[in-house]
């Protein structure tokens, strides 16, 4: 139950020729890959939504999870003397979380305002800058010591497996099911003391058998169930931890005249009571007065709108807005099914109620290709995310709605006559500008602009028939966002927060030194290991190559399908699929590592200048098909060069770890996206898998020559 090492199954028995040790080997080799996949997924999760710094910087927990797997494997069976106080060291990280969730410190800021954030608490100054960096570096050195153990009981049993295929194809079959059963908890909506709660009873048998540490995983599943938010409902969704706090009662009533919902502890909106009863009974309440001419105001613009899409529906106060000025027909498009649920449930108009209204829990990207209705308005809500989307890439939730492709679809589901209406909060900044210059790029005319005031920096955008209409009490600033000549977002370059095509100096630096700091501790393990080989260097950029893929293909897939959060779960699982038929293949039959090496090339070229866009005339079924297999070839390609090369290996958790290392460049170059666009990635990937193959080149010529030398002799 609780120890590391196997016993011997009798005396003077071989443990390689003994099948129960293979077969107990072969379990504990699945549940320890299970398992760092399972708590990869979970810590990088967790982290970004309670310290909000790495919700900006969410590609560093991933990288620091990288280091701690892949030195942990390189080490192997040196680490039982980190599993040990593993119980301790977890017990240390969810407390270091918990105590800066309860007493606001997870607002730490970034030094400066080069990235644009919501509620960045800037500390500029040396102090603010200092304070930064021990601050992102201490959890991140948490990250990687908590994965250490996690990786060593990986690597301790892939080097007991002779077989290295085997071993790897154990590998991959325990970390598919690890990423399945974390996508299962995490849509079916459950908190993260159910994940730790999971995760450390599947834990317990790897790990030295002791009363304390059983006591202190307990301990920390309870605490990541205690919060001190009183009249405070909490809810996890895909997405995010949602707060939902009650506001005001005004006198007379019994409810409250707004719940304020907060994600990942930002405010997000309010669930407002507009209904003509309520305002009549309190004409000056605030904030319920001003908002209340804020929703009014698209339908005042477009007053004959009969049939509206609203993205970004939310809670339903534009759902609501809608009704009371007299629209036929409403689609209401949510990405987030708990956020929805909510404003089922406490909106107190329950607009979602209405026979009116048909409610999409989907992507606005995605609706948009899915639809054939026509509309005489639609409407983007206040739907910015205040967050990242994805583990492996700097893209928000959020950024593929407001570039000019999305502006375009929304365009061509206009009727004649038709208006688009976008609100977002964000007064007279960057973000106002390239919402404006995209605009006018996708319409071919100028928006409108409008100060608006709700929630202190709305700005409403209008475009198509709703021009033509005047607005009295909002001042315009349409002059003012048309005096500077500023960049758009496009599909290929959608950093709607990004002033420029630039890293932002808090993201590159850190990066800068987590990847000085992971090249010093890689080359003094692998100098322990035996040094630094030409097959090191080629198992490296092959982990940094697959990275790339990996996050070349949740783009591209978000953009056919939408950023929902079943996008990164299926390419993460189509890849580590396409890399287990390829090492049961290579198990099978010998496969010519130059031949894999041509079709890995080509193949990645053809996915970088494919059309993705003409997949959209095809049914969903058959686009996803399509789309999956284009997306996943190179992988299976690149699959069989590293299958062929490990089975070569004389020491397989060495290059598994080290190819995982790898990945740590890859996801350090993914950052390039924000410079050159997302076309870069498949480039970048294909010079780093062409950079593979010189080691291995180098490396079998060597040996050839070393053969042949001996042989004459």
């Amino acid at each position: 139950m609780g120890s590391t090492q196997l016993e011997t199954p009798s005396a003077g028995a071989s443990l390689a020729s003994s099948s129960a040790h293979r077969a107990e080997l072969g379990r504990r080799l699945f549940l320890a890959s299970f398992l760092a996949l399972y708590f990869e997924l979970l810590v990088i999760r967790y982290l970004s939504t309670e310290i909000r710094t790495f919700a900006y910087l969410k590609n560093l927990p991933l990288i620091a999870t990288f280091l701690g797997i892949g030195m942990g494997m390189i080490l192997g069976s040196r680490t039982e003397r980190l599993r040990r106080p593993f119980a301790g060291l977890a017990t240390f990280f969810f407390l270091m979380i918990w105590i800066c969730t309860q007493t606001g410190r997870n607002h730490f800021g970034l030094p400066n305002n080069d990235y644009g954030i919501w509620n960045n608490y800037f500390e500029g100054g040396v102090m603010g800058t200092v304070s930064y960096f021990v601050f992102v570096g201490a959890f991140l050195y948490l990250v990687v010591r908590f994965f250490v153990p996690l990786g060593g009981m990986v690597g301790q049993y892939m080097a007991e497996e002779p077989r290295p295929l085997r071993a790897y194809a154990i590998n991959l079959f325990g970390s598919f099911a690890g990423i399945a059963l974390f996508t299962l908890v995490s849509f079916l909506g459950s908190p993260p003391w159910v994940w730790l709660m999971i995760g450390f009873l599947l834990l317990l048998p790897l790990l030295p058998k002791s009363y304390v540490a059983m006591g202190l995983l307990t301990f920390t599943v309870v605490l990541t169930a205690t919060s001190f938010r009183p009249h405070v409902k909490e809810y996890w969704s895909p997405y995010y931890h949602i707060l939902l706090t009650p506001g005001e009662v005004p006198s007379g009533d019994t409810a409250p005249a707004y719940d304020i919902l907060s994600v990942n502890y930002d405010y997000h909106q309010k669930i407002l009571n507009l209904s003509k009863d309520f305002l009549a009974r309190h004409p000056d309440l605030e904030p319920n007065r001003s908002a209340t001419a804020s929703y009014d105001l698209p339908f005042k613009l477009a007053p004959r709108s009969k049939d509206v899409l609203i993205v970004g529906a939310g809670t339903g106060n534009d759902v609501a807005a809608a009704l009371r000025n007299g629209a036929d027909h409403v689609d209401a498009v949510e990405i987030d099914p708990i956020i929805l649920k909510l404003g089922k449930r406490f909106h107190p108009e329950h607009p979602y109620d209405s026979p009116r209204v048909t409610a999409h829990v989907n992507d606005a990207r995605a609706f948009f290709k899915q639809t054939r209705h026509k509309y005489d308005l639609i409407l983007f809500g206040y739907l910015d995310s205040h967050t990242m989307f994805s583990s492996f890439s700097s893209l928000r939730l959020d950024n593929y709605v407001y570039t000019k492709e999305s502006f375009e679809e929304a365009r061509a589901l206009l009727k004649p006559g038709g208006s688009l209406i976008l609100a977002f909060a964000s007064g007279e900044s960057n973000v106002t500008l390239r919402i404006f210059r995209t605009l006018e790029a996708a319409f071919g005319t100028k928006p409108r602009a409008y100060d608006t005031g709700y929630d202190s920096s709305g700005v409403v955008f209008v475009e198509g028939a709703a021009q033509e209409s005047n607005v009295a009490g909002y001042r315009e600033i349409t002059k003012w966002a048309d005096q500077w000549n500023f960049g758009i977002a496009s599909d290929s370059w959608p950093f709607l927060y990004l002033p420029k095509h630039r890293i932002p100096w808090p993201v590159w630096s850190v990066l800068v030194l987590v990847l000085i700091a992971s090249f010093i501790a890689v080359r003094k393990l692998v100098s322990m290991q035996g040094g630094v080989t030409g097959m090191n260097v080629h198992f490296f950029l092959l982990g940094a190559g697959f990275l790339l893929l990996e996050t070349k293909g949740v783009t591209e897939l978000s953009l056919l399908f939408g950023s929902t959060w079943a996008v990164n779960s299926v390419v993460i699982a189509a890849f580590l699929c396409m890399a287990l038929l390829s090492n049961l293949l290579v198990m099978k039959w010998r496969i010519l590592v130059p031949v894999a090496y041509a079709a890995l090339i080509l193949t990645a070229m053809l996915t970088t200048i494919f059309p993705y866009a003409e997949l959209n005339s095809l049914s969903l079924g058959i686009r996803m098909l399509v789309a999956g297999a284009i997306t996943a070839v190179p992988v299976f390609f690149s699959g069989i060069v590293f299958s062929r090369s490990l089975s070569e290996s004389t020491n397989a958790n060495q290059a598994l770890g080290v190819n995982l290392i790898g990945a740590i460049f890859g996801g350090a170059l993914e950052s390039t996206v924000m410079i050159g666009g997302t076309g870069i990635l498949g480039p970048i990937a294909i010079l780093l898998y062409i950079g593979s193959a010189v080691p291995l080149v180098i490396t079998k010529s060597h040996n050839a020559a070393v053969t042949s030398a001996v042989g004459t002799h």
